[in-house]
């Protein structure tokens, strides 16, 4: 993460550009995926679960539930997870590409994962009320996390709950090196930060990716996150910290928040 200085752009912009870097790289991503897990297809495929135990303990038993993966991305391990754990998956991420691949792994693991290309803060291809569980990720991709969470709820029973799996607002602002961590940019500073994406960790630990796309990030502070679960009307039931390996186990590296759409009560007598 580079630099926060940007030429005006709006909205639709910023999402084109974000977009247009995520679908370029979904190729490769996937083959990362496979250089990082040799055994993807088997493991999955014979029921394995690639979640964090933290974030599969907090949804509890899903079989049955319809579960929605908000950023699915070309490896949909998430997905095929939840898939495996017994519930009926549809996942969702900006990135035709992405999209394509994840129906191909899905038939060769012979999972039913129903997928479309959609915004997840607006998840146009899902009907209200259809889903017993949300399971967002990758907040910093979204810019208007309040129009994210009002469609989240928007597309949950009542009752219903909304799991957030991300990256910790206060580390995600440290800047790792070998000589430690430093503040790289004020906490309270939502700018949109715009930098040249050269792939994820998972290229990096790979080789490398051989391209560099402009992309944007939006951090959104723990209270901006809170907040917003509050304002659209969501109950928090927990929220799970979890530590920053390995440049400092006394950090937190990711937070989960659980939250639950009310169920509405009619009038008493």
């Amino acid at each position: 993460m580079e630099s926060r200085v940007q030429p005006p752009m709006n909205r639709q912009e910023h999402f084109d550009i974000n977009r247009a870097a995520w679908d370029a790289y979904q190729a490769d991503y996937m083959r990362f995926n496979l250089m990082d897990h040799p055994d993807f297809f088997e493991r999955l495929g014979s029921g394995d679960v690639m979640l964090d135990d933290e974030v599969v303990e907090l949804a509890g038993d899903v079989a049955g539930l319809d579960l929605l993966d908000t950023s699915c991305a070309s490896d949909a391990k998430q997905a095929f997870s939840w898939a495996n754990l017994g519930a009926r998956v549809t996942a969702c991420d900006i990135a035709p590409t992405a999209i394509e691949i994840a129906r191909e792994n899905a038939r060769h693991l012979g999972l039913d994962v129903k997928f479309h290309v959609a915004d997840a803060q607006t998840l146009d291809p899902i009907s209200d009320e259809s889903q017993d569980l949300v399971y967002a990720t990758h907040l910093g991709w979204l810019e208007d996390i309040e129009l994210a969470v009002s469609t989240w709820s928007r597309v949950l029973r009542a009752g219903g709950r909304l799991l957030i799996d991300m990256d910790h607002p206060v580390t995600n602002i440290l800047e790792k090196s070998n000589e430690g961590l430093r503040v790289e940019w004020p906490y309270f500073d939502r700018s949109p930060e715009t930098y040249e994406f050269t792939g994820t960790p998972l290229a990096k630990k790979h080789g490398g990716w051989d391209k560099s796309m402009p992309i944007l990030w939006f951090h959104h502070t723990l209270a901006d996150v809170f907040n917003t679960l509050v304002k659209a009307g969501l109950g928090i039931e927990r929220v799970v910290e979890r530590p920053y390996f390995p440049h400092a186990s006394e950090l937190p590296d990711a937070i989960s928040i659980l939250a639950r759409k009310p169920v509405p009560t009619g009038p008493t007598i």
